[in-house]
């Protein structure tokens, strides 16, 4: 039987369920990198990524009333120095930066392998396409096969980056 989830946009209300699946993330990077220290994302999903108003999109993916997934991304000028130097995208009116970065994507360990990460990234490129963006990317570590098969499957074009792969889909 198929699960039952539905995708929305991230509210304020949901920072509480959000940040109880980045610990769940940050403790499965702990396990997989045991001699890595993992600094904790919790204060800046907390107070920049959550933030409203910033550059920021999340969506969120809900079975009963639950958060079990997020997606999150944001409007990318195709620099990552430049990128990381701004939470308010400074824009000209009518102009759109040409790419939409996908940061993250996490889904609790008991809700995967059933379709969910693929319909956030379903989603998330529905938006970016109405949006007026070019293109949408994603940065992944080879190590990640299962993000990268989701990617994959939704007909992004894979660039070898030496320890990761760039995933690029034109809109």
């Amino acid at each position: 039987m198929a699960l039952d989830f539905k995708i929305k946009e991230y509210e304020s209300s949901d920072m509480d369920q959000v940040l109880t699946l980045v610990r769940e993330l940050e403790s499965e990077l702990a396990q997989k990198f045991p001699d890595v220290q993992i600094k904790s994302g919790i204060k800046d999903y907390r107070e920049r990524y959550l933030k409203s108003g910033n550059k920021y999109k999340m969506l969120v993916s809900v079975v009963d009333d639950r958060i079990v997934g997020f997606l999150m991304g944001y409007p990318s000028v195709g620099a990552p120095e430049v990128d990381n130097m701004y939470d308010i995208l400074p824009t000209s009116p009518g102009w759109t930066p040409p790419e939409f970065y996908l940061q993250i994507t996490f889904v609790s360990k008991p809700y995967r392998n059933q379709g969910i990460s693929k319909a956030l990234h379903r989603e998330i490129i529905k938006y970016a396409r109405k949006a007026g963006f070019k293109e949408v990317y994603a940065c992944i570590a080879k190590w990640n096969i299962p993000e990268i098969r989701v990617i994959r499957s939704l007909k992004f074009d894979l660039k070898d980056l030496g320890y990761r792969y760039r995933l690029s889909l034109k809109l």
